[in-house]
């Protein structure tokens, strides 16, 4: 198991490092076990594959706050629909964890991919056309993520406003379990895109 698992394992005192002071205390760490357990056989890509993901991204890392690797989607649960102005766009509002909508893969340095955490994730006006508050996982909010005019970069990542939220699960995180970066994971040079150049 990865060092997240392994440091869980070992009490309460290391939980709370492993994690960081970003997962609220009143939630057990059990739970996080629990549901990585259950997402063990999607640590095999072609098991993955065959349940209806695919490889959305190149592997995604940014240039001083780490990666995220490669998003593998599910467009059953995030039902896609035509892309607005070339950006993806859907009308799910499906925001559990077994199975997540997005699983996240990093070069394992062998020539395979490692399972490293998921992603829920669900589009802004598909979510507010049915509730009024922030999708929410274990009390945290999901990030809202849209293009800033401001800034050169693709905030959205290809996608229309939507709320994301990453769980790193199987990859110990030092930014925290729910940052959307991880100074952990790293593309090794297989299939890189630069945060801002997509």
């Amino acid at each position: 198991m990865k060092r997240f698992l392994k440091t869980l394992a070992l009490g309460p005192v290391l939980i709370a490092t492993a994690v960081s002071a970003d997962v609220p205390r009143d939630q057990p760490d059990q739970a996080l076990q629990e549901l990585a357990r259950q997402l063990e056989p999607f640590k095999d890509v072609a098991y993955a594959e065959r349940n209806g993901y695919v490889r959305g991204s190149a592997c995604e890392v940014h240039p001083t706050l780490g990666g995220m690797g490669f998003h593998y989607v599910n467009p059953r649960l995030l039902e896609f629909t035509a892309p607005i102005n070339g950006k993806m766009n859907g009308t799910g509002t499906y925001t559990g964890t077994n199975p997540p909508a997005i699983l996240l893969y990093a070069p394992d340095g062998h020539g395979g991919l490692e399972l490293v955490g998921i992603e829920m994730l669900v589009f802004a006006e598909a979510w507010h056309a049915e509730h009024k508050e922030k999708p929410k996982y274990r009390g945290r909010e999901y990030n809202y993520m849209a293009d800033n005019p401001a800034t050169p970069q693709d905030e959205a990542h290809s996608f229309m406003p939507h709320y994301d939220l990453h769980v790193w699960l199987f990859e110990e995180n030092p930014a925290g379990l729910y940052a959307q970066w991880n100074p952990n994971v790293s593309c090794s040079n297989l299939g890189i895109v630069h945060f801002g150049d997509h």
